[in-house]
């Protein structure tokens, strides 16, 4: 792979394709979407829908440490629910996570796949020099 370094971690669920959990290049990760499963995988789609998206932004949380940041690095968040999940469920949620005022985001109500509910992925921003 070019023009990126893969991100990797156990406290977050496997790939469920082809994907990196997370790529760094640069300054910049890119945390690909998280959805309702725990670490090993494993679906959560009977939990109440605030359960889910609780457990979807601990999972991206994960990846975002794995890549040395966390989602206080978040510049950019899209959010995708499933028709007739509420906004404002996800925004109380979503808040736990994010402070004020928070990065830039997206929402876009889509069918997604496999009955999955929510899947959020980030984009942080993390200086070379904040690593040394």
């Amino acid at each position: 792979m070019s023009g990126g370094t893969p991100i990797r971690t156990d406290e977050a669920p496997p790939p469920a394709g082809p994907y990196s959990q997370a790529i760094r290049a640069g300054d910049i990760v890119y945390l690909s979407g998280q959805t309702p499963r725990d670490a090993v995988g494993n679906r959560l789609g009977e939990l109440p829908f605030e359960a889910q998206v609780r457990q979807t932004l601990t999972n991206l949380e994960a990846v975002a440490r794995a890549s040395g940041g966390s989602l206080a690095d978040a510049v950019k968040v899209t959010v995708y629910l499933a028709p007739g999940r509420q906004t404002s469920e996800f925004n109380t949620v979503y808040a736990e996570f994010f402070a004020e005022p928070g990065p830039a985001r997206t929402t876009i109500v889509s069918e997604l796949a496999n009955g999955v509910t929510v899947e959020v992925d980030a984009v942080l921003w993390l200086p070379e020099e904040s690593r040394e």
